[in-house]
């Protein structure tokens, strides 16, 4: 959905998969996944999208909605989300102890197998993954599948080298699947990402759907890049987790 209003946007987008209520029900456990990486435009997911969700999810009769992942409050402060999540009803939630993760094996992982996790990646009734797309300077682009990091206790240990970063990305995507994927492309770093700061694009966009592959190949687009071209779409796809075409 392309407009000027991102939380007009998200609304339209998920009603053209059926609505909310296709995804949430009453009594749900909602955990959300956005990617904090600052206040430079382009780099974090909007604060606006993200409280839209926070607000859909409840108005379906959602007990709780979390944003939980890896990062502490000092993450998160910069980008305005903490106090958009609160005020729209939803509550943050920091790892502070051991029994906020969990050490889970990846049965067809290539380059890794276990991986410590945030328990709610897993422990969840509906899981909503909100990445903001963008260039990355280690993986080319990051969208939905990158964005899952956010869920892993030691993404340093990713990189080691451009193969196995991607793969270690598609292992844990292969042990952590969303119910469903929203994509902030309102505004986008187009060079020096994660963080910025760089030149940005304004697509205007958000995008929503099922397919993890899918929603990042069609994104690629926005950067003129070739799916092909970015090795955890391609590994992705041949590992059966979605669609590139």
């Amino acid at each position: 959905v392309e407009g000027q209003n991102p939380p007009q946007q998200v609304r339209a987008a998920i009603d053209q998969l059926g609505g909310i209520g296709k995804f949430v029900r009453r009594g749900d456990r909602v955990v959300l996944l956005p990617n904090p990486q600052g206040r430079t435009p382009g780099a974090s997911t909007n604060p606006d999208i993200v409280a839209e969700v926070v607000r859909l999810c409840l108005g379906a009769g959602a007990a709780t909605v979390t944003v939980s992942s890896c990062h502490g409050p000092g993450r998160w402060s910069p980008t305005r989300i903490i106090e958009r999540v609160e005020k729209a009803g939803g509550k943050m939630k920091y790892p502070d102890d051991a029994k906020d993760w969990v050490t889970v094996k990846v049965p067809n992982g290539r380059v890794r197998k276990e991986l410590t996790i945030i328990r709610d990646a897993l422990e969840n009734d509906v899981l909503i993954n909100l990445p903001v797309f963008k260039q990355h300077e280690s993986t080319g682009v990051t969208g939905t599948l990158k964005n899952l990091m956010g869920f892993n206790s030691d993404s340093g240990s990713f990189h080691q080298g451009e193969t196995y970063l991607h793969q270690a990305i598609v292992d844990l995507a292969s042990v952590i699947p969303p119910h469903l994927c929203i994509v902030d492309a309102t505004t986008i770093l187009i060079e020096n990402g994660p963080f910025g700061p760089g030149r940005v694009a304004r697509p205007k966009k958000v995008f929503a759907g099922t397919d993890r592959v899918a929603l990042d190949s069609v994104c690629c687009g926005l950067l003129k890049v070739n799916p092909r071209d970015v090795l955890d779409i391609r590994l992705a796809h041949e590992s059966g987790l979605g669609k590139m075409h």
